[in-house]
């Protein structure tokens, strides 16, 4: 498509069966979208739940393909919103490979490459400061805040985290989708926000928990039982769609 077109996200979970997903891609052709990128976030035995980039001629036409979605047997459609990260798209797991042994040098760089990784909007690695605790380094755009607490800390394990008005940012959203892990065994997290959704899944909470791990080396904290030996981070990156 060309013109002002608009891109949507999909989240849909699909039957994990030959020909659903075709089957889906085929209904998206017929409402008059385009796919152009595709990641598996998550499956099960049963079903899988797929990222799908859709590029539609405008917002109406958006509409029509998300009812249409909404129409198939067996499908879930967990999100469809417009997707305003595109210029994240590019491969940033290259980038790890370059982190260097300095910590400050690496908690920018896996601040700046986790947004994509995650596909969330704001990666941000939170400390104790002064008697408080703040976020001490961010991706692009983030805003920088301090609390005198937060209620969810200290963290044990990599987990969702449930937005409360009390201490939430009002940059965030009013109903934002958080995710954190512990920076080894150190008092600080790597937490990611996506202010509209989708909702983190475990696949991709594992990968957040993968990026605090590189994190811990990076700091030169112990990491946590476990993750050392399952340490691996998939790039959640879209597959880009040929033809």
């Amino acid at each position: 498509m060309t013109g002002a077109s608009v891109l949507y996200l999909l989240r849909v979970s699909v039957p994990d069966r030959p020909g659903a997903l075709g089957a889906l891609a085929s209904e998206i052709g017929r409402a008059g979208g385009d796919i152009t990128a595709v990641d598996v976030v998550e499956r099960s035995d049963t079903a899988a739940v797929d990222d799908i980039l859709v590029e539609a001629a405008d917002h109406t036409t958006a509409s029509q393909i998300a009812t249409s979605l909404r129409s198939l047997p067996d499908v879930i459609v967990d999100t469809w919103q417009p997707f305003t990260e595109g210029d994240q798209l590019g491969d940033g797991l290259d980038i790890v490979d370059g982190l260097g042994s300095a910590s400050s040098r690496a908690f920018a760089a896996i601040t700046r490459i986790a947004p994509v990784i995650l596909r969330a909007r704001w990666v941000a690695i939170i400390d104790e400061v002064n008697g408080g605790v703040a976020i001490t380094q961010a991706s692009a755009g983030a805003p920088w805040v301090r609390w005198a607490a937060l209620p969810w800390l200290p963290l044990v394990k990599a987990d969702a985290i449930e937005a409360d008005p009390a201490w939430l940012p009002h940059e965030w959203g009013s109903d934002p989708q958080l995710a954190a892990a512990p920076i080894g065994n150190s008092p600080m997290v790597l937490l990611a926000v996506r202010p509209t959704g989708p909702t983190f899944r475990r696949a991709e909470i594992a990968r957040l928990t993968n990026l605090a791990a590189i994190a811990a080396l990076a700091a030169h904290s112990e990491l946590q039982p476990g993750i050392a030996s399952n340490l691996k981070v998939g790039s959640g990156i879209p597959s880009q769609v040929r033809s």
